[in-house]
Order: C-alpha cells, then structure tokens, then sequence
C-alpha cells in the first residue's frame, strides 16, 4: 500500500516515494530550497529523515557475529547490509572452535552451487547446496572441502531467495568479525569500582571535547553520495564522524569526505587520517593470508 499525506483540508491523495523523496533530494541538496513540487516542506522534510534512516541502514557492511545462544555455547552467524542474517554456524564449545568456523567459512565462501532440487549432483567440495526442507521451503547450506556443513541458511518461500542468500554470503568473504562475547567476558570480570577521594569542587576540571558520542559510517560498495548524505545526517547529531573503509572502497571514503566538505559542509575539517593494514584469511586456492589496506577518516564540524 502506498503512503498518503493529509492536507490542513484533510484530502487525501496517494504518492510515491520516489515522487517525494526524488526530487525533494536533489533539488533541496543543490538548492536549499524548502518545497518541492507544491508539496509542504514539513512533510517532505519529514519524508527525507524516514528515507535517510532506512538508507543509513544499508550503509553498514556484512560481517561475522559471534554470539553465546541459551546453552552457553558459542556461535555465529552472517549478517547482511541490509541487517538480515542470512546463514548460521553449529554450536563449538570453545571459543577457538567458533573462530575456527568463520575462518573457513571465509576460506570457502566463494564455493561453486550445487541445486540439489533440479537433480544437479557431483560437485566436489567445498560447495553450496540448495534443498528443499520438510515443509517445502528452500534452503542452503554452506560444506567445506572435508563434507562438513558449515553454515546454513534459514528457510525461503522461493529458490530466488535462497540464491540471493547466498550472494550475500558471497558478499561476506571479507567481513569484519564482531565478537559479542568478548565484551560479555570483560563485563563478567569488571572489578568492582574503589572508592575515590572527592577533592574541593573548585578543583575539579571538566574537558567537554568529545562529549558528543562519536558516529561512524562504514564505506562499501555504493555511490559516494549515498555516503555523503550519510556524512551530513550524522554530523546534524553529533561534531564527528569517522569514515572507515578498506581496499577499493577506500577511494569512495576520500571522494565522500571530500564532496561533504568541499560543497555542502564549509566548516567540515578533517581531524585525522590513519591508514593501516589488516590480515584477512586466503581465498580459495590460496595457502597465505593477504593483507589489506584500511583507512580511517575523521571528521569535524566547526
């Protein structure tokens, strides 16, 4: 169903979002014009924040989550950009044992299909194999080259579902891994707080330089506008945002600072720059681990 909006006249009349967001977009961006096309700033204002929010989403890229499920047993599981989680891992009783499932995941994601619902068979592994469950829903999981499954997806009404989830663990090859239970372990062994020896009031200094939470933008595969619309949305809320990105996107992350702060934002500065290298796992066919390059970009406002 599409979206209505109500007049002070309280008419109602359909539109689309491409009608309001569209133009809206492109000619308040340039422009900085309030209304677009007879319709009233404050809806369409309001129209923009929505679509940018569901936009911001896209902006995180898939990674690896570990986690502890209600067993106490360690897990993980493949988070897409749009936030789905497409595939899961078993359980390990060690910490050492989940990594060591990402990290073939990661080996093997790359993995030729096997669609096990048209007769095709005879693949070696390591493969993806796409099935039909009891309830006739698609499936797929994910073996490595010694016939264990390693990941595996949850169910999808039609086989173009369960091909596209496995894309998406394509897309993951190179996610970062977010260990849930590391902070969980830190928090289990926090040492209860000493008390401390107040001093005169007088005495006391307060620094309120970073007392805006700090925003960050991970940069991937998409247009540099789409994160330099994500670079102003958070400076609107807080003084910095920092720009992370890794390999060929680190060409997008220094086109989309520069495009905010060259057109849009006059007051934006780059605080730092700090480039790195991180060691991913090989790919298929490969021995070595190869490393990549990183960059962080800092911005502030004022």
């Amino acid at each position: 169903m599409r979206p209505f909006l109500r007049y002070p006249s309280f008419r109602l009349f359909p539109i689309t979002e491409k009608q309001v967001i569209s133009p809206f977009y492109e000619h308040y961006i340039t422009s900085g014009e309030s209304s677009v096309s007879g319709i009233p700033a404050a809806i369409t204002k309001v129209f923009l924040l929505e679509y940018t929010s569901r936009r911001l989403v896209n902006h995180m890229p898939p990674k690896f989550e570990i986690y502890k499920d209600s067993a106490e047993k360690f897990r993980f599981r493949i988070r897409a950009e749009n936030g789905e989680i497409i595939a899961t891992g078993e359980a390990y009783e060690q910490h050492a044992g989940v990594m060591k499932g990402v990290k073939s995941v990661q080996k093997n994601c790359n993995s030729e299909i096997e669609d096990l619902t048209i007769g095709v068979t005879g693949i070696s592994n390591p493969k993806y194999q796409v099935l039909t469950d009891e309830n006739g829903k698609y499936r797929f999981h994910l073996k490595a080259a010694n016939g264990e499954i390693i990941a595996q997806s949850e169910s999808y009404e039609t086989k173009d579902g369960s091909m596209n989830g496995i894309e998406a663990v394509k897309n993951s090859c190179d996610a970062e891994i977010e260990d849930q239970t590391t902070a969980e372990t830190q928090h289990e062994q926090k040492v209860p707080e000493q008390p401390v020896a107040t001093k005169p009031f007088t005495e006391v200094k307060v620094s309120l330089e970073f007392e805006t939470p700090e925003k960050t933008v991970f940069v991937g595969k998409k247009m540099p506008m789409d994160y330099v619309l994500a670079i102003i949305t958070e400076l609107s809320k807080s003084k910095r945002v920092t720009l992370k990105a890794r390999g060929q996107a680190i060409t997008t992350a220094v086109d989309s600072a520069e495009i905010a702060r060259r057109r849009f934002l006059k007051d934006l500065k780059i605080h730092k720059i700090a480039i790195g290298t991180e060691e991913m796992p090989p790919r298929e066919g490969e021995s070595k681990p190869r490393n990549v390059s990183t960059i962080e970009i800092v911005l502030t406002k004022g």
